[in-house]
């Protein structure tokens, strides 16, 4: 089979979670034998292709198109994002007048307008995100969703499903999983992903400041919400440090000198970083939202992070050695992704 991975626009500018997600895929597939393509939204597909594989459920405007078009198979990773929490703390005035899809739409609109995005499209800016998703569902033969919670979330937002559904984890990178040289002395709490409200690493910062706790906060400025990336500079003590993205062997250098990594999001749907960093030997905290709180059960500790006091006892257990880890190398070997991608 000729498989077409879409992806959205930013991609490689603005890395994440579903751009591993979406290169490893096509590694693994191109392993298996099968041609794989990467396209971003904008760009045309290969006239040979006969399975399309999107990706990001939450921005019908790349995708519609595509799946009008196209002839053959259709299949779709949702990596539906749950951005509310945040965008209530971001825009509580805007979220309370036009709600989680009506944001949505806005957040569109205003990414196209400031040329970090592409245009959404005439029929996108007529009938709204809800029934642009709806309809990205309909044409869907094959949905599939990282965990049950998450496929659970979609049928309350939109309905039921005409589509299939299948339920397939994410896969850890071979280079992940082979033999390392443990670190003499791990030390510290570790902070990876893209600066924006969603991740929530604003309220590490401050609690790594007021117990002095040694933080390293690895990530880039979301291109449209550079304010909050400024406030966790500023709001920083001497025991915070930033690092720019970072990825392959200094990124394994990271994981594996550090004793904690915190991932304390409003949500994420499958936090692939979490994975990677028990395969690393880290103690892995997170905040217990969904989908976190089955995704990552097998190899993290949940973390309460709206009771401060009770999740600061956790986190200073942790740094301090003093938290039982959990850790399954045939859990992690089980998880790589040429097993996954036998499931896709």
């Amino acid at each position: 089979m000729h498989i077409v991975l879409l992806a959205r626009k930013t991609l490689y500018t603005q890395p994440g979670g579903d751009t591993v997600q979406v290169e490893e895929t096509a590694s693994a597939l191109l392993r298996c034998g099968h041609e794989a393509s990467i396209v971003l939204a904008g760009d045309a597909l290969p006239r040979k292709a006969n399975v399309l594989h999107g990706f990001n459920l939450g921005r019908p405007a790349d995708l519609l198109p595509y799946f009008r078009s196209f002839k053959g198979k259709k299949i779709l990773s949702s990596i539906y994002v749950d951005y509310s929490l945040a965008d209530q703390q971001r825009f509580p005035v805007l979220y309370s007048l036009v709600g989680k899809h009506g944001l949505e739409y806005v957040k569109t609109i205003a990414r196209a307008l400031n040329g970090s995005d592409r245009f959404p499209g005439a029929q996108y800016m007529a009938v709204g995100q809800k029934s642009q998703v709806r309809t990205l569902l309909r044409l869907t033969d094959l949905l599939i969703t990282s965990s049950k919670s998450e496929k659970e979330r979609i049928q309350d937002d939109f309905g039921s499903l005409s589509c299939r559904v299948k339920t397939v984890p994410l896969g850890i990178g071979e280079s992940f999983l082979e033999p390392y040289e443990e670190a003499k002395e791990r030390k510290g709490l570790l902070l990876l992903g893209r600066l924006e409200w969603l991740k929530n690493q604003k309220t590490m910062i401050n609690w790594a400041t007021e117990n002095n706790w040694p933080l390293t906060v690895v990530g880039d400025a979301n291109a449209n919400q550079k304010t909050y990336y400024k406030e966790c500079l500023n709001q920083a003590g001497s025991s915070v440090s930033f690092l720019p993205y970072t990825a392959g062997d200094e990124l394994k250098r990271l994981l594996r000198s550090h004793r904690v990594l915190i991932i304390p999001s409003h949500f994420e749907s499958f936090s692939l970083v979490g994975w990677e960093a028990a395969s690393q030997g880290m103690h892995v905290l997170y905040n217990d939202v969904a989908d976190m709180n089955e995704t990552l059960a097998p190899v993290g500790t949940p973390i309460q992070m709206a009771d401060k006091k009770a999740a600061v006892s956790v986190i200073s257990a942790a740094i301090n050695g003093n938290l039982a880890q959990k850790k399954s190398h045939d859990l992690l070997e089980s998880r790589s992704w040429d097993a996954i991608i036998l499931e896709l």
